[in-house]
């Protein structure tokens, strides 16, 4: 079973690779981005449905709301390919990557909704205010973000490049040492396990962070149009609820990544190249997030 999810994730990941080189993405997008302009026409009239008490509405809301969150996350975004490119290039566990990935998607709404709410309660910010900061400032500052943590795994990919290198030699003539020195029995370092925790709390740190600067364009229009109308927990839901609508795109994206990692690993398992190999797949797909961030950044 395992082998067959892991080889099912890498014929994924060669299709979705096939259909970006075709140009089938540019469609995509632009179906996305047409279903979202639909789906916030049909939220407005949800709310002066729902502000008029007629029975359903906030149910018929609520669903509306998800299908916006997973629509923006299929079209254009960047959160998905972080994630993608981050499960395809670490050794990162399926179910943690997408704890981060449902993690990231929460705290979209959750920025949101503090910038709408911080906005007009301690500044009176306006409404075009709020936009312009959700969608230009923050969405840049993400990227941004995204892009410093591109460079971060090339950075962390070369310096275990080097490591690797320089231990060689050691590990040949069996002069390396372990966790624990065998002249004095202290340990001079932490042992794999706990650089392992280490790294993976921090690497969910910095991924849910990148990801969480830029609040969800919907999420703003929810928010704005049901404080006016004084539907203030109605709107907060609202926005939860889309935001789990985006975590089950990017939790698919994770998975596939994953899947398709182990499946293309699995054919050099217990070859001494796997240890060579896999900085420098982290090191592609560093250099991936920082391509991808900084093409998103220019025409942002």
């Amino acid at each position: 079973m395992q082998r067959a999810l892991t080889s099912l994730g890498l014929v994924l990941l060669v299709l979705v690779a096939v259909l970006w080189l075709a140009g089938s993405f540019t469609a995509l997008t632009d179906w996305a981005l047409a279903t979202q302009r639909g789906l916030q026409n049909q939220m407005a009239q949800g709310l002066r449905a729902l502000r008029a008490g007629e029975p359903g509405a906030l149910a018929a809301l609520w669903g509306l709301c998800f299908a916006y969150g997973f629509v923006h996350a299929v079209g254009p975004g960047h959160g998905k390919f972080l994630l993608g490119a981050y499960g395809a290039g670490v050794p990162v566990p399926l179910g943690r990557l997408i704890g981060i990935a449902l993690v990231a998607a929460l705290m979209q709404g959750v920025t949101a909704i503090a910038l709408v709410y911080g906005g007009v309660l301690l500044f009176d910010a306006s409404r075009e205010a709020l936009q312009l900061t959700g969608e230009v400032w923050l969405e840049r500052a993400s990227l941004i973000a995204i892009a410093l943590v591109g460079l971060w795994l090339m950075s962390r990919a070369t310096r275990r490049m080097i490591r690797q290198s320089v231990a060689a030699p050691a590990l040949a003539t069996g002069h390396g040492h372990t966790d624990a020195c065998g002249e004095c029995g202290h340990r001079h370092g932490p042992n794999p396990e706990e650089v392992r925790s280490l790294r993976g709390w921090r690497d969910a740190a910095l991924l849910v962070g990148a990801i969480a600067i830029r609040p969800c364009t919907g999420a703003l229009f929810v928010l704005i149009l049901t404080w006016r109308m004084g539907l203030v927990w109605q709107g907060v839901v609202a926005v939860l609820i889309m935001a789990l609508g985006t975590a089950a795109v990017t939790v698919a994206v994770a998975t596939a990544a994953v899947l398709g990692r182990e499946g293309a690993l699995a054919r050099l398992d217990g070859m001494a190249r796997l240890r060579v190999i896999m900085p420098v797949i982290e090191l592609l797909a560093g250099l991936l997030v920082v391509v991808l961030a900084l093409n998103m950044l220019k025409i942002s």
